[in-house]
């Protein structure tokens, strides 16, 4: 028997959507035939490949779609038997044709709350309370509101703890371990340990972020220096987010990483992803994400030559007045 590739966003609800895939279609398979693999958008492309070929199914879970990984996954269709891809940023829709064209793959893509909701009304798997309840955290995790407290307890607890260390790879196969045996999150011991750091460091940098913030255009822009950006690594987007909604502004936090400039954008509206598009487009990078929520990667440049450039950009950009909800 083949081995199955699973390769996944490594957030809240790409780990959501690598446990209802694993739980409910390789479940016999796991762990020893699934090869299971973590990674960010914007190196896909490179982590994807060690899933490895000659596969029984390759899934792709909640990953922006890009150029250089859209290549990769037509590469890799002529030798594994079936290529799955689901995925709900807005920034993937201009390569669906090209994934739809593929004989052997089935691509899944529309505008939802998150991956796991996608999964959840398009391939309709019968689920638990359990999983039921994984999947609004993952809405949660994305921005949406619950009224149940509960839900936003464990939905801050996930996104924390993996904050605390994004580059640990064992922790987010843990998280899958503990949802596939049905265990209660938020009284894990290494989930509620994990978070408690994370939130302490979350508070230092939201306290940086105030301190330094320039408005420009109603939009706030913060700048963190490299040994800065290592510091508070996987925390970025959810202090964006955080400061976004204790300011009521448009946050742009940019940092310098080895070799880039990473720029994160939460707005109230789709001009994250138009900012970061434009942004892209006129210094040679790349972007994805959300309306409400984006990112784009610059060519290495000083921190003071990527603040000029987005201010350029925050004052070309409108700000739309329709308001949409905000993602994470």
């Amino acid at each position: 028997m083949k081995n199955s590739g699973v390769v996944c966003h490594g957030d809240c609800d790409g780990i959501i959507s690598a446990f209802l895939y694993i739980k409910h279609y390789l479940r016999d398979a796991w762990p020893k035939k699934v090869n299971l693999v973590f990674t960010q958008p914007w190196r896909a492309h490179v982590d994807a490949r060690k899933i490895g070929e000659d596969l029984n199914e390759a899934v792709f879970l909640d990953i922006a779609l890009s150029r250089e990984f859209v290549d990769f996954l037509k590469a890799l269709s002529g030798k594994v038997d079936k290529l799955v891809v689901i995925d709900h940023h807005r920034s993937s829709a201009e390569y669906l044709k090209e994934l739809q064209a593929l004989l052997n793959a089935r691509t899944i893509w529309r505008k939802a709350p998150s991956c796991p909701r996608l999964m959840l009304e398009t391939l309709k798997p019968c689920t638990n309370p359990y999983e039921s309840f994984l999947v609004e955290v993952a809405d949660v995790c994305e921005g949406a509101e619950s009224r149940r407290e509960e839900v936003g307890k464990v939905a801050d607890l996930i996104k924390l703890a993996i904050a605390r260390d994004p580059g640990d790879l064992d922790f987010m196969t843990y998280l899958i371990d503990v949802m596939l045996q049905g265990k209660d999150l938020s009284t894990d011991k290494e989930v509620v340990s994990r978070a408690k750091v994370a939130k302490f460091l979350l508070r230092r940098l939201l306290k940086i972020m105030g301190e330094r913030a320039l408005e420009v255009a109603s939009v706030k822009i913060v700048a963190l220096t490299l040994p800065e950006s290592r510091v508070y690594a996987g925390l970025l987007g959810i202090a964006s987010t955080e400061f976004a909604r204790m300011r009521r502004k448009d946050v742009i936090l940019v940092r310098r990483e080895e070799g880039k400039v990473v720029v994160t954008v939460r707005t109230i509206n789709d001009r994250a992803y138009r900012i970061c598009k434009e942004l892209a487009e006129r210094t040679g990078g790349r972007f994805g994400g959300h309306g409400e929520a984006a990112s784009a990667t610059l060519p290495d440049m000083s921190l003071e030559e990527a603040v000029k450039e987005i201010v350029k950009v925050v004052k070309d950009v409108p700000r739309e007045s329709r308001t949409h909800r905000m993602y994470t």
